[in-house]
């Protein structure tokens, strides 16, 4: 099947980092996060699972983001640095945190799980952008911290490894094309 659209929508991604209401509806949730579970994942182990956070539950992320900076640090948090902390859980009208759920298994070594659990998090903006909402994949600062673990009920073992903001873009963040250098990030051996 060639279908040029879909490799402009691919080329032409980009991730958006202002995002206001409205946040992807639940059945637009459920949609992305089926979308998510079709990453490649050798032995269907899933070694993967998410927490979502939206609306008023964005509080107790917020809590949890400042308990998890006090956690590792070996002095305590500066005052001035809370605000900033806390408003990361309200960047965006809905956060899809990815835990690494890695599983037992004598043929899949853990770090091929960690990457197919990795690959959700573009899974997950790919689906957001294809529903017509922005969204931007960022990174976990921090140890997760005793409240958050508890939280989002995290087992041993399991570990954050990001979360995709999504929300409606405010204004598409237009950026060039980023062709790839291939004489640097490729090589051709064709015989």
């Amino acid at each position: 099947m060639k279908d040029e659209s879909i490799y402009k929508f691919l080329a032409e991604r980009r991730s958006a980092s202002i995002l206001s209401e409205p946040a992807p509806s639940k059945a637009e949730q459920d949609l992305i996060l089926n979308v998510a579970g079709t990453v490649p994942d050798h032995g269907k182990l899933m070694p993967y699972r998410f927490v979502v956070f939206e609306g008023e539950g964005r509080h107790k992320l917020a809590e949890g983001l400042v308990n998890a900076a006090n956690e590792n640090r070996h002095e305590p948090l500066d005052e001035k640095l809370i605000p900033k902390i806390k408003a990361k859980a309200f960047a965006a009208p809905l956060q899809v945190l990815i835990i690494f759920s890695p599983r037992s298994s004598e043929k899949i070594p853990e770090w091929e799980q960690m990457c197919s659990a990795s690959c959700t998090g573009y899974a997950l903006v790919l689906a957001a952008n294809a529903l017509g909402y922005g969204a931007v994949w960022k990174n976990f600062a921090y140890d997760t911290g005793s409240q958050l673990r508890t939280l989002m009920q995290l087992q041993d073992g399991e570990k954050v490894l990001g979360w995709v903001n999504m929300g409606k873009e405010k204004e598409r963040e237009t950026s060039p094309p980023r062709p790839l250098d291939k004489t640097r990030h490729a090589l051709f051996i064709a015989h």
